[in-house]
């Protein structure tokens, strides 16, 4: 069999069969990485087979349930047939074929108390997929980072950016102030377009990609959302805490009303 086939019926397939031809694309893909000096091209090959590799499952599964079993009963409930599972996640990658996404919304209330809204799926399959695609990619993803970078980077937790701000204070002290900003809603709003368009410039596959539109981007937040963050923009604006509310600074320099008022100049701002 040729292992470059694109239309190989990974149904049909046994369990050996397709573990030899996933072994034999990865091992003839690392040997084009190495005749190349150890350069990856954008165009690296075969990343879904790399995320299917069984080994790569088994893994992200140990990943996925480090620390949780005891209080998850869907965890629980995966460990009575691992093995069946994870070669049925097998075929899912392989051929892009997924059950439909069941979302749920997790409400969770920090210790400063903070309340959050975690939008969740279920363990099997998405969590092990989810750890499963990062155990491939996170390495070139990362690399694109700043250094600063430290949200959700093992190693890089609240206590490294505190070191690094201090750091920068005290290597230049004609700096006094540092801006702390945060995004409402962030994951949720953030735009998919934009998040497929950064994932294209480094990774040319396209049936890869079609995996991170199933796998991470089919949740769609809703009109819900939009409501929420309009309902914040008017709820700043009528904060009178001018350090809590500021103008953008396009508002900030509206042109001004040029009629007067006994004698004073009133500045029409922008809606």
């Amino acid at each position: 069999m040729n292992i470059g086939r694109s239309d190989i019926d990974w149904k049909s397939l046994s369990h050996n069969e397709i573990d030899r031809i996933i072994a034999e694309r990865i091992e003839a893909d690392n040997k084009r990485i190495e005749a190349d000096g150890g350069k990856k091209s954008k165009r690296a090959g075969y990343i879904l087979e790399r995320i299917a590799e069984i080994n790569n499952l088994r893994e992200a599964d140990k990943e996925a349930q480090d620390g949780k079993v005891k209080k998850n009963r869907f965890i629980r409930r995966h460990n009575l047939h691992p093995e069946e599972d994870l070669r049925a996640l097998q075929l899912m990658i392989l051929t892009l074929d997924f059950p439909a996404p069941d979302y749920s919304v997790m409400r969770v209330k920090s210790d400063a108390g903070k309340v959050r809204d975690i939008v969740k799926q279920k363990y099997f399959p998405w969590r092990i997929l989810h750890h499963a695609i990062m155990r491939v990619i996170e390495e070139d993803v990362y690399r694109n980072l700043i250094y600063d970078t430290s949200a959700c980077i093992k190693g890089k937790g609240l206590h490294f950016g505190v070191r690094r701000m201090k750091r920068f204070l005290h290597r230049y002290p004609e700096y006094k102030w540092f801006v702390k900003t945060d995004f409402k809603k962030f994951y949720q709003s953030i735009l998919h377009e934009l998040i497929v368009a950064a994932l294209r410039r480094k990774f040319k596959d396209e049936r890869f990609i079609k995996l991170i539109e199933i796998a991470v981007l089919s949740y769609d937040s809703g009109t819900e959302l939009v409501d929420v963050l309009e309902n914040e923009v008017e709820r700043k604006k009528r904060c009178s805490d001018w350090s809590i509310y500021k103008p953008t600074y396009r508002e900030f320099c509206g042109k001004p009303d040029r009629s007067y008022n006994e004698g004073e100049i009133s500045c029409q701002m922008p809606a």
